[in-house]
């Protein structure tokens, strides 16, 4: 049951006061109430006659019971809690007055009612899918799940024949095409004939329709490149399938933007299915449109800044609705951090992501419902209600004609870091559960794990955070502050007292942000190296993109040193086993939001660096490192392990059919003999001879469904630390009674 707010106890006893007060005859103080209370309209004086009657009458007890039960009714007038007080008391103080202890009772009863009609929140129900598919979006009828999985397009029933609420078997609707979806960015037409997706072809952003009851498959033609944000790529379709509603990039769209337009490049458009065109629809800044049921408008989201305070630059959202052929656009939410517009079936009604309850920067655990009429302009959520973890993605997978919506929220997530023999056996965890932790490294002498993690200080000592605690802080404290820490920190092997490593002087720089944070120890045991995001001093009115660049910092903590500046980003450093050089990847742009990643090499203490591999190479965005005798170094590539010399060279397989994991997620390191490579792959870490023989799976005795990620080896070699989560699969559930 939710708390009940003052606000919704007024609404209540507000309800109630409609009905008949009672109207017998008293003392002269007794009239002169009534007359201040329905005459005058002065309740608060009429309370305070009641409260003289019942304290200096009391005697009279059917006077006074008479003057606590107007009094309570008084209460109830101005929205007050303390009615329920003047019932109870008349009911427990004055049981011979038969008639004022049956109003009594019939008053609490009555806002009993009101107030579990209030407290009554909407009602969630989980929906059982054994495929999983993580992502999806209902169609039009409520009956199907459109979903994306192994790069094809799948649906299936959302009721299948062995019972309420357990999912059908999934049908495969196009072959393996590099289709993806993640925050429900695929769409139906609204005749339910149609899905629009998107797929990535030979590194070209495609869109693609395909007919539910044939197969057919539609290219709409172009390479429809939007950026590197999932939202910017959500689709649309009219009812009939005919007409698609997508965001257009123009321009590079790399690092562009104005000061109170962080997109300035993103228009949404619409496009004839027949046609090779498209129409620029909406202004500047715009993307997520959504049909309404009978295509007759557009409602989208708008991203600007508020640039009046140059200290405090702040992103908000506002939502539009346009007609589908153009003209002038409606706003009807202004300045709140919202998402995703969801129309209700009958099109008077959308519904957003929220932030917070207000729209407030917070995580996205809130749904607020707005009315929509055309002309009315801004609007009032005529429901709003919390979600009970953090939504995925952009929300809602669908309205159904039900009445019910269907979102994508995660399960709880229990992440930490553990240590496990190489050998296999039980692995020890070493830190409390974690909201964040990352690229767990063993210092040198063994003494120390180094990683990064969020801290929270009680006062006493600095307290890692779990997720639970994360969900419920603004965004505003997750960085280093007086209470709260993001960053590196130091525990001892075994467990224990977590240490804050303190970055002083540029505090702007964020260590260790994956993907491609890393974290390492040189060699000497003295210095952190680390790919790091700085975000720079605003200049007046603006908000630059944050920096992604190498860095160090002492392992005591201190003043950070940037070892390069990149033209893009530069990530994934390591260093060289005599400490002398740092090899890393750096990314550089090709044009249109295309880049490459290359391997280099420079001196530790910064200067010039050295490509060793080219874009021939493939290189892929993950964990590179440095064998234990400096002359080559490890990399991912096309579904393999391969190494190239140090001082560049050719490269050569040395770990063939490594399974193939999201941009990112793989990561490897030598064992310290120089005889074992670690690496990740299917969410398990493997453990592969170099000199040739099968990969065997590391055993931790944890549960099946751990998904092993960072990791790192000891100075012996006889143990692994490594960051270990359970949880947090992505679960379709339906909500009802929402809109009571």
């Amino acid at each position: 049951m939710k708390a009940i707010t003052v606000a919704a106890f007024a609404l209540a006893l507000t309800l109630l006061c409609s009905g008949p007060l009672l109207a017998q005859s008293g003392n002269d103080l007794y009239q002169q109430a009534l007359v201040k209370e329905r005459a005058e309209g002065d309740v608060q004086g009429a309370i305070e006659l009641y409260q003289r009657i019942a304290r200096e009458f009391a005697a009279d007890r059917p006077l006074a019971a008479k003057a606590l039960v107007q009094m309570g009714l008084c209460y109830e007038k101005l929205g007050l809690t303390e009615a329920r007080q003047a019932y109870q008391e008349v009911i427990d103080g004055f049981p011979e007055q038969q008639g004022e202890v049956a109003v009594a009772r019939e008053r609490l009863a009555l806002l009993a009612q009101a107030l579990a009609e209030l407290e009554t929140g909407p009602t969630f129900r989980k929906l059982e899918i054994a495929s999983k598919p993580q992502n999806g979006v209902i169609s039009p009828d409520g009956t199907q799940l459109a979903f994306i999985s192994q790069e094809s397009l799948w649906r299936l029933p959302l009721q299948g024949p062995v019972g309420p609420g357990i999912a059908g078997e999934p049908v495969r609707l196009t072959e393996p095409m590099g289709a993806w979806n993640v925050g429900n960015i695929l769409a139906w037409s609204g005749d339910g004939e149609w899905i629009a997706f998107n797929a990535t072809v030979e590194d070209s952003e495609q869109i693609y329709l395909v007919s539910v009851a044939t197969g057919e498959l539609r290219e709409i033609p172009g390479n429809h490149f939007r950026g590197s944000q999932a939202w910017n790529y959500r689709l649309s379709l009219s009812p009939d399938g005919g007409t698609l509603a997508f965001v257009h990039m123009e321009g590079e769209g790399l690092r562009g933007g104005t000061p109170d337009c962080p997109a300035s490049d993103l228009f949404v458009h619409t496009h004839s299915v027949d046609s090779v065109e498209s129409t620029r629809l909406a202004p500047v800044c715009t993307m997520q449109p959504s049909y309404s049921p009978d295509g007759n408008y557009i409602a989208y989201i708008r991203v600007l800044r508020d640039v009046s305070n140059p200290e405090e630059v702040k992103r908000y959202h506002q939502l539009w609705v346009m007609t589908a052929t153009g003209g002038t656009p409606e706003m009807l939410v202004d300045s709140a951090l919202i998402w995703s517009p969801v129309w209700s079936p009958d099109g008077t009604m959308i519904a957003v992501l929220s932030e917070t309850e207000t729209g407030t920067l917070g995580q996205p655990k809130w749904i607020r419902i707005i009315p929509f009429s055309p002309g009315r302009g801004l609007r009032e959520p005529i429901a709003r209600f919390e979600l009970p973890s953090a939504s995925n993605g952009l929300l809602v997978a669908g309205w159904t004609p039900d009445g019910e919506l269907g979102v994508h929220q995660r399960s709880a997530i229990h992440r930490a870091v553990y240590t496990a023999p190489v050998e296999g056996g039980r692995a020890v965890q070493v830190t409390p559960e974690l909201a964040e932790g990352y690229f767990p490294r063993w210092s040198p002498d063994g003494t120390a794990i180094i990683l990064t993690a969020n801290l929270h200080y009680d006062g006493n000592s600095w307290i890692p955070m779990d997720q639970a605690s994360m969900d419920t802080l603004p965004r505003e404290v997750w960085r280093d502050g007086e209470d709260y820490f993001f960053g590196l920190v130091s525990i001892p092997p075994e467990g224990g007292v977590t240490t804050p490593i303190r970055i002083t002087g540029d505090t702007r720089v964020v260590p260790g942000v994956p993907p491609g944070g890393g974290v390492h120890v040189s060699p000497d045991g003295k210095t952190i190296l680390f790919a790091a995001i700085r975000y720079p001093d605003p200049e007046p009115g603006s908000r630059p993109s944050a920096e992604v660049d190498l860095w160090t910092v002492p392992l005591e903590g201190g003043e950070p040193t940037r070892l390069a500046r990149s033209p893009l980003q530069d990530r994934w450093p390591c260093w060289s086993p005599d400490g002398g050089d740092v090899a890393f990847l750096r990314y550089e742009s090709k044009g249109k939001g295309a880049y490459t990643v290359n391997i280099q090499v420079m001196p530790a203490e910064g200067g010039e660096s050295i490509p060793i591999t080219s874009d021939a190479d493939s290189v892929e965005q993950a964990t590179i490192a440095y064998s234990p005798d400096g002359k080559r170094i490890a990399f991912f590539s096309n579904g393999a392990i391969k190494t190239i010399p140090a001082d560049g060279g050719d490269p050569e397989v040395l770990i063939p059919g490594v399974p193939s994991e999201a941009a990112g997620r793989h990561r490897l390191a030598w064992s310290p003999d120089g005889r074992t490579l670690a690496y990740t792959a299917a969410g398990k870490i493997w453990l592969a001879p170099v000199d040739g023989g099968e990969a065997v799976e590391l055993r931790t005795g944890l549960p099946e469904d751990t998904v092993y990620g960072d990791f790192g080896w000891s100075p012996d070699g006889r143990k692994i630390t490594f960051k270990g989560t359970r949880g947090g699969g992505v679960e379709l559930w339906m909500i009802s009674d929402f809109l009571r």
